[in-house]
């Protein structure tokens, strides 16, 4: 069991420092879509990105506002 355990934190640490790597280089709603494209939970993008679930759902919901409303005026 102590094996998976040092996985599992080895495998925290990795995102961590790849969100952190992420942050430098771009938004939080660019990251937060990027992640949630491939199939990660609120819940999991908020774990990487330090942040609560429910920010990340706002972030998503006006991002989809956001989508919604250019694609209407064009």
């Amino acid at each position: 069991m102590a094996e998976i355990a040092d996985l599992l934190t080895q495998m925290k640490i990795t995102n961590r420092l790849l969100a952190a790597q992420l942050r430098s280089s771009m938004r939080q709603n660019d990251i937060i879509a990027l992640l949630a494209s491939s199939g990660a939970s609120n819940q999991e993008i908020a774990d990487v990105l330090d942040t609560t679930s429910a920010t990340v759902s706002t972030t998503l919901q006006r991002l989809k506002k956001k989508t919604k409303g250019g694609r209407k005026t064009r």
